[in-house]
């Protein structure tokens, strides 16, 4: 399955300090949401999360693009080890739900 769908809640938005990966390629962002818990025990100075569907609204942005694939290991190399990027249901402010990738607290 092709996911063009990336949701960033961090450093990745736009105006965030690793937003230029998205220089790349061509794409457009919306507002959109998902739910989960955000993570304070670990200290690594960056929002992270676990999903869970119960959990609290997340804010954040969905940015889609069909060239996604293009750059999507340097993001993977750049999140590091705390986090792993996973499929999950994002919903966008003005539409219905997508799948798309988003970092989460990697699973031990």
């Amino acid at each position: 399955m092709m996911i063009n769908y990336l949701f960033v809640y961090g450093t990745l938005k736009p105006g965030g300090v690793a937003h230029h990966f998205f220089d790349q390629i061509q794409g457009s962002w919306s507002d959109a949401h998902c739910f989960g818990n955000w993570i304070s025990d670990i200290d690594i100075g960056y929002p992270i999360i676990s999903l869970d569907t119960n959990g609290v609204k997340i804010e954040g942005k969905l940015f889609y693009s069909k060239q996604l694939q293009n750059i999507i290991k340097e993001i993977d190399e750049y999140e590091g080890e705390e986090y792993e990027r996973v499929i999950t249901k994002i919903h966008p402010n003005n539409g219905p739900p997508v799948k798309a990738f988003i970092y989460e607290k990697k699973s031990k």
